[in-house]
C-alpha cells in the first residue's frame, strides 16, 4: 500500500516535475501554507511530512511540532538554508534530515524513497513483533490450559467412584471459565452435576436425551456437548468470538472426558474385582469354619473311639477270668485288641495331618487374595485445592 506523503511549500510547482517518478510510492498532499497544513494534519496522519522552512503564516517548526506529537513514528523532510542554527531549530521541533533549496529532483527522491524504505521496515519489524507476542501469548495460555488437563489425569486416577470422577470432570472444566453441566449414564448408575451444584431435573433430562444421539461432538451456537458412550458433558458458553480460544477449548475437553470415561472403565473393573475378590473371602472363611468345625467333630469321635477301646479292654480283661482260657490265650486276646487300638490311633493320627494340610490351602488363599493388587481399597481423592493445575514453561 502506498504512504502517503505531504508536501507543504508556497511554491508547490516546483515539484511538477518530481511527481511523476514518485507517484507509484506515494500518495501526495500538497499545502502552501502552514494553516492548511495544520488543517490537513487534523484529519490526517501523512507516513512523511516534506516542509519548506520559509513559511509566510507560521513557522514550519509549529507545523513539525504538531505533526510529530500526534504522529510520533512519522519521518520529516525539513527544506532549510545552510545556516546552523535553522538545522538545530529544525531538529529540536522533530526534524529527521534535510535538504537545502535549490535541490536535486535526483537527491529529494532518493531520500523520500529511503523514508519510504524505513518506515516500511519499522512497519515489517512491529508486525513481526506483534506476531511474536501474539504467539508467545498463545503458547502461555496454552500451556496453562494443558496443565489444567495434566491435573485432571491426576486427579481421575485417584477417583474411587464414579461420583469422585464426575466432581472432578465438571470442576476442571469449569477451570477455563465455561459453565458446564456433565453426567455419567451406566446400567442403574445415572449422576448429573454442572458447575454451579447439582443440575436441576430438567437440565438431567435434557442431559439423557442428547446422549442418545450418536455423534461424538457437535455444537450448536456457544454450546458444545461432547458424548461418550456413558458420559456427556455440556458446555453453555463457548467463546466463539474468539475462534483460536474456541478451537483449544473444544480440543482440551474433548481430552477430559474421553480420559474420563476410559477411568470410568478403570473404575468399574476395579469395582468388579473387589466385589468378586470379597465373595472369595467370604468363601474361604466360610470353608474355614467347615473345617473347623469338622475338625471338632473328628477330634470328639476320635477320643469317643479310643475311650471305647479302652473300656472295651478293660471290661474284656475282667470277663476273661470267667471264661477259662489259658494264659497264651487270654494273651492272644490282649494283643489283638492291642494292635486294633493302636491301629485306631493311627488313623486318628492321620486324620489330624489331613486337617493341617487343608489349613495351609487356607492360609495361602487368603495371603494371595490380601497381596493382590486389586485388593486394595479403594482410597479418598485427594482434597481440592483453590490451584493445583500444572504449570507448563
Amino acid at each position: 500500500m502506498p504512504l502517503t506523503l505531504l508536501i507543504v511549500d508556497p511554491d508547490c510547482s516546483a515539484y511538477d516535475a518530481l511527481r511523476p517518478n514518485i507517484e507509484a510510492h506515494f500518495v501526495i498532499q500538497m499545502a502552501e501554507n502552514g494553516s492548511n497544513a495544520m488543517a490537513l494534519l487534523e484529519h490526517a496522519q501523512p507516513d512523511i511530512l516534506l516542509i519548506d522552512g520559509n513559511l509566510a503564516d507560521q513557522t514550519a517548526y509549529a507545523v513539525c511540532q504538531s505533526y510529530k506529537t500526534n504522529n510520533p513514528n512519522g519521518q520529516i523532510l525539513f527544506i532549510a538554508s545552510t545556516e546552523k542554527a535553522d538545522y538545530v531549530a529544525a531538529y529540536g521541533a522533530g526534524a529527521d534530515d534535510f535538504i537545502s533549496k535549490p535541490f536535486s529532483n535526483d537527491e529529494l527522491q532518493q531520500k523520500l524513497l529511503l523514508f519510504q524504505r524505513s518506515i516500511e521496515e519499522t512497519q515489517q519489524l512491529r508486525s513481526s513483533v506483534q506476531a511474536a507476542t501474539v504467539t508467545a501469548m498463545q503458547a502461555i495460555s496454552n500451556s496453562a490450559e494443558l496443565g489444567k488437563v495434566i491435573s485432571f489425569f491426576k486427579r481421575a486416577s485417584l477417583a474411587p467412584d464414579e461420583a469422585s470422577l464426575l466432581k472432578a470432570l465438571v470442576h476442571t472444566t469449569a477451570k477455563f471459565n465455561v459453565q458446564v453441566a456433565a453426567q455419567i449414564h451406566q446400567q442403574d448408575t445415572l449422576l448429573t452435576l454442572n458447575s454451579q451444584g447439582r443440575s436441576s431435573p430438567l437440565e438431567e433430562h435434557m442431559l439423557q436425551t442428547l446422549a442418545q444421539d450418536p455423534q461424538r461432538i457437535y455444537e450448536m451456537g456457544k454450546r458444545l456437548v461432547i458424548n461418550f458412550p456413558r458420559i456427556i458433558l455440556q458446555v453453555k458458553d463457548m467463546p466463539v468470538n474468539q475462534p483460536d480460544l474456541c478451537g483449544r477449548l473444544r480440543d482440551h475437553i474433548a481430552i477430559l472426558v474421553e480420559a474420563a470415561e476410559t477411568r470410568l472403565d478403570g473404575i468399574l473393573n476395579e469395582t468388579q474385582i473387589r466385589a468378586q475378590q470379597q465373595l472369595t473371602l467370604n468363601a474361604i472363611t466360610l470353608i474355614q469354619s467347615s473345617i473347623q468345625k469338622l475338625e471338632n467333630e473328628y477330634r470328639h469321635q476320635a477320643s469317643s473311639s479310643m475311650l471305647l477301646f479302652s473300656e472295651l479292654q478293660d471290661q474284656f480283661e475282667h470277663k476273661m477270668v470267667y471264661l477259662g482260657l489259658t494264659d497264651s490265650q487270654e494273651g492272644a486276646l490282649l494283643d489283638m485288641i492291642a494292635h486294633s487300638l493302636a491301629a485306631a490311633t493311627q488313623i486318628y493320627d492321620q486324620g489330624l495331618s489331613l486337617d493341617d494340610e487343608f489349613s495351609h490351602v487356607i492360609a495361602t488363599l487368603i495371603y494371595l487374595t490380601q497381596r493382590s493388587p486389586q485388593a486394595v481399597p479403594a482410597v479418598p481423592p485427594e482434597p481440592e485445592e483453590p490451584s493445583d493445575d500444572i504449570m507448563l514453561f
